[in-house]
C-alpha cells in the first residue's frame, strides 16, 4: 500500500508546468500595464486641454497648457491668467503623467497652447502630440488638438 501524498517527481512536474504558464503570461501582463498607463497619460493630457478651454470660457480669462517633456518626469503645466490678454502673473498648476509615460510634440516648435476668452479659442495651428511608453515606444497614442476651437482627438 502506497502512503498518502505526492512524490517529489510529481511536485517538480507541477512546478515546471506552473512556471511555464507564468512565463507565458508575464509578457502579456506587462504589455497590458504599459498600455493602461499610456491610456491614463492620454486622459490626463486630454482633460488638461479640455479644462483649459472650458476655463477660458467660464472664467473669461486666458488659459495656457504647456508640455514639459523631460525624460525624468514629463508634466503638463496649466497657467490661468487674471485677464483675457495672457499678461501678468499666472496661477500655475502642474499635472504629472503616470510613471513610465512620455509625451512629445510632433512637427512643431511650440510646446504650449493658449485658450482665450470669450469663446475658448486658440490661435495655434493644429498640434499633434504622441503619448508613449518610455520602455517601448510602439505602445503609444496620438493626440491631435485641432485648430481654432481646440477640440481634442485621440487615436
Amino acid at each position: 500500500m502506497r502512503p498518502a501524498g505526492f512524490t517529489l517527481m510529481e511536485l517538480l512536474i507541477v512546478l515546471a508546468i506552473v512556471g511555464i504558464l507564468a512565463a507565458l503570461g508575464v509578457g502579456g501582463y506587462l504589455r497590458w500595464r504599459a498600455s493602461s498607463a499610456v491610456t491614463e497619460g492620454t486622459q490626463v493630457f486630454t482633460q488638461a486641454v479640455n479644462a483649459a478651454r472650458s476655463g477660458a470660457k467660464r472664467l473669461n480669462t486666458c488659459q495656457e497648457v504647456s508640455l514639459t517633456a523631460t525624460s525624468a518626469s514629463p508634466s503638463l503645466t496649466m497657467r490661468t491668467y487674471a485677464d483675457s490678454s495672457c499678461t501678468g502673473t499666472p496661477t500655475t498648476r502642474v499635472l504629472t503623467l503616470p510613471a513610465g509615460v512620455q509625451a512629445t510634440l510632433l512637427g512643431s516648435s511650440a510646446n504650449s497652447m493658449r485658450f482665450r476668452a470669450p469663446y475658448g479659442t486658440t490661435d495655434a495651428d493644429p498640434l499633434n502630440f504622441r503619448v508613449f511608453w518610455a520602455a517601448d515606444s510602439a505602445i503609444s497614442r496620438a493626440v491631435r488638438v485641432t485648430g481654432i476651437f481646440g477640440k481634442v482627438i485621440v487615436q
